[in-house]
């Protein structure tokens, strides 16, 4: 088999709980590193070699939360509370066909590799019920662009009004059986659907990876969620939820369980090493304790958390305590966008004005949450997320003739706080050349984008209605908004 090469690049490394940037020739074979050379060794004819001589080599991000079905529709839902905001897109996402799911996750894919993530979880919602073709569709897309992925089907059974902290007078006289109280699948339909799924993709080509996603406590009953935990034992997966994203949910919770939802979910032995709990801003009590001792992991979306106004992640706390924490995106119509490098900067910065400057999280260790951390908390472990020998070749480079390295006087923390990926030039996944000189070479992106822009606006016009009957919910979300407002004036 032919060795690929990587000669006279900067590499940038972690070593000894530091980064180090170093000149190199990185040797690939069979997907792994096999060596940084120090020199570049005899190259046989027929080996491939990418010149990597003015170019910066670091290990590729990896984009730990994102949701697939929301990238057709980016900048369609206006700035709003979560709760509001998703009768915008819960609704504007229904009705998909398996080649929409395709094209949307290959639309976030492409926007990926273009700005530097190699590996990503795809935390998939498909309404408005779970369908095997369409889960096919987007990993099958996921492997036709190279990158490594991680697909975790949301599952949720509670129908979408009874998942919020309402009031019987918020809903009077609404009629919301078309949208708000609509009926779901059964669990159980629901998990075999899943495992369906799993058994058809999980390891398919060491780049597609299974997982189960369900929604999120509250919307999820008590069977649903025991069932995905099963699944997920069964075939060792990772089980990755929404947990607190807001006041609201922290509220919830209590309603349906008469305590916390961390302590529910350590009660329902659903935390552990293979469980991500995704944003986990509102948490209380001694869940950063249960959180620990499982050893569950967090992902952060510090741009969809300010996008939404949904508060601020206890950050420092879970890190210092010792919680596995990656990063996540979110979709591209929370985010707005599926790049991993303004994440990243949002995480080394945001939480600054609430914090010590000695307990600022600084551009080293938010690097190392974008590729290390992000890696292992959704089951890729220690052979994703560096450059060394024996790591899977998942690498993207740089150009340095740019505005972000020039002059060049401190790597990581121009690559943190100044790069925005507009940089890349190639990306390695599994070894593989997925895109060279900033352009896929699997996929034809300018047919992806045209038929994007085609299906986008021809489900506009078909889910008029859809929005329309989600709609109803707005007022007593807002209803509600004010109760728990008023609720904290008054314990304050």
């Amino acid at each position: 088999m032919a060795t690929t090469w990587i000669t006279d690049a900067t590499c940038l490394t972690h070593e000894d709980g530091g980064w180090i940037s170093a000149r190199r020739s990185i040797e690939i074979a069979s997907g792994r590193i096999v060596a940084l050379h120090h020199y570049t060794p005899y190259i046989a004819p027929e080996d491939e070699v990418i010149v990597g001589t003015g170019l910066l080599a670091i290990p590729g991000l990896v984009n730990a939360h994102t949701h697939s079905p929301d990238n057709l529709l980016r900048g369609s839902a206006p700035q709003l509370p979560l709760e509001l905001w998703s009768l915008h897109s819960a609704a504007g996402r229904e009705g998909r066909t398996p080649r929409q799911c395709y094209i949307s996750a290959a639309l976030g894919g492409i926007e990926m590799l273009r700005t530097g993530t190699t590996a990503l979880l795809d935390h998939v919602r498909i309404s408005p019920e779970l369908d095997g073709a369409c889960l096919d569709a987007i990993a099958q897309a996921y492997l036709d662009l190279g990158l490594r992925a991680v697909v975790a089907p949301i599952v949720a059974d509670r129908p979408v009004a009874s998942t919020l902290p309402l009031d019987s007078d918020d809903l009077r006289d609404l009629d919301l059986s078309a949208y708000g109280m609509r009926a779901l699948l059964p669990a159980s339909e629901q998990i075999a659907i899943a495992e369906a799924f799993v058994e058809r993709w999980h390891g398919c080509e060491q780049r597609i990876m299974a997982g189960i996603g369900p929604s999120a406590p509250q919307r999820c009953s008590d069977d649903l969620l025991i069932g995905a935990a099963a699944l997920a034992a069964r075939h060792s997966l990772i089980l990755h939820l929404h947990a607190l994203e807001t006041r609201a949910q922290q509220i919830m919770g209590h309603r349906l369980y008469g305590k916390g939802t961390v302590a529910h979910l350590d009660d329902l032995g659903l935390l552990g090493p293979k469980t991500n709990l995704a944003h986990a801003i509102w948490i209380e009590g001694d869940d950063l304790d249960r959180i620990a001792r499982t050893d569950t992991a967090i992902i952060h979306n510090p741009v969809s958390n300010a996008r939404l106004g949904s508060g601020f992640c206890p950050l420092a706390d879970y890190l210092e305590r010792g919680i596995r924490v990656g990063l996540g995106t979110d979709s591209a119509c929370c985010n707005d966008s599926n790049n991993l490098f303004e994440t990243t900067k949002w995480a080394g910065l945001l939480h600054n004005p609430v914090r010590p400057h000695a307990r600022w999280l600084g551009a080293a260790a938010a690097l190392r949450l974008a590729t290390q951390g992000s890696a292992d908390a959704i089951g890729l472990g220690s052979s994703v997320g560096n450059l060394a020998p024996g790591q899977s070749a998942d690498i993207t480079m740089l150009r340095l003739d740019t505005p972000a390295f020039t002059p060049l006087n401190d790597v990581v923390r121009q690559l943190v706080l100044s790069e925005n990926g507009s940089s890349v030039v190639h990306v390695v996944v599994a070894g593989e050349t997925v895109l060279r000189g900033g352009v896929c070479t699997r996929l034809n992106e300018s047919a992806i984008w045209e038929e994007a822009q085609e299906y986008a606006a021809r489900q506009h016009l078909a889910n008029c209605q859809i929005q329309a009957n989600a709609r109803k919910l707005a007022a007593p979300i807002e209803a509600m908004f004010a109760r728990i407002g008023r609720d904290r004036s008054t314990s304050q």
